[in-house]
């Protein structure tokens, strides 16, 4: 699993990914970046589900511009997903995969989304059983998005750590907004245990470029150890 959250206003989009990766249940990394810049592009490719499947797909997108990608991603994205589910998942996956970057021709920044899963098969109903909305689907259409948060919090999670969901984009802080959002991700549980941290890397992408920073590590996430999220005081949070 991983936290994929990410918002896009006039002049830029932002994500922010952790950097886990876990191996039967435990965390085998704490390390990883999961926002891969595609080569010549103002653009990065991240994928939550399997922690190296985007990695695994950016070096296998074909495309000759943000623009072109974008015509062609979902096709690309469903064929490379089922090909590794076969290979390297035994036939059972599901995964987010997102797409963000500055199209040339309109000269605005966007971010895209597609969720996929093998339909019937043990991942797929355990996507289903924690979903926070009714209805997930085989391959859904590459759908482009003002906001991203996945895995989504509820409202009632949202709501108790006071994240502020009708903020003005154009205004707020993208490494604090969507931080606080990952805290909340972090202490949400997924097949009964935790499984965002080790580390947030904000991304940003502008029309002049690609731009990632690490802004914040959970030195408590170790290799080989579960995650256990420190309690939070949410109004103390919100304060600092």
């Amino acid at each position: 699993m991983s936290a994929i959250n990410g918002f896009v206003r006039s002049d830029a989009a932002f994500l922010l990914t952790d950097g886990l990766s876990y191996f039967e249940g435990v965390p085998d990394d704490v390390n990883l970046n999961k926002a891969h810049r595609l080569y010549r592009l103002n653009a990065v490719v991240a994928a939550a589900g399997p922690a190296q499947f985007g990695g695994w797909l950016w070096g296998r997108l074909a495309y000759r511009s943000f623009d072109s990608l974008i015509e062609t991603a979902e096709a690309q994205i469903i064929h490379h997903f089922e090909r590794y589910a076969r290979e390297y998942r035994d036939g059972d996956a599901a995964s987010c995969v997102v797409l963000a970057g500055w199209h040339e021709r309109e000269g605005r920044p966007a971010i895209y989304s597609i969720e996929l899963e093998t339909a019937g098969t043990p991942k797929a109903l355990l996507v289903r059983q924690n979903a926070e909305f009714a209805e997930k689907h085989v391959a859904a259409s590459l759908t482009e998005l003002p906001i991203i948060s996945m895995p989504p919090p509820s409202r009632e999670e949202f709501q108790a750590a006071g994240y502020d969901l009708l903020a003005d984009l154009e205004k707020v802080d993208p490494e604090s907004y969507l931080l606080h959002c990952m805290e909340i991700q972090r202490r949400k549980r997924f097949d009964g245990r935790h499984v965002v941290g080790g580390h947030a890397v904000l991304t940003t992408i502008t029309a002049s470029g690609v731009v990632q920073r690490l802004v914040h590590v959970w030195p408590e996430d170790q290799p080989g150890k579960r995650i256990e999220p420190k309690a939070i005081d949410w109004a103390a949070y919100r304060a600092a």
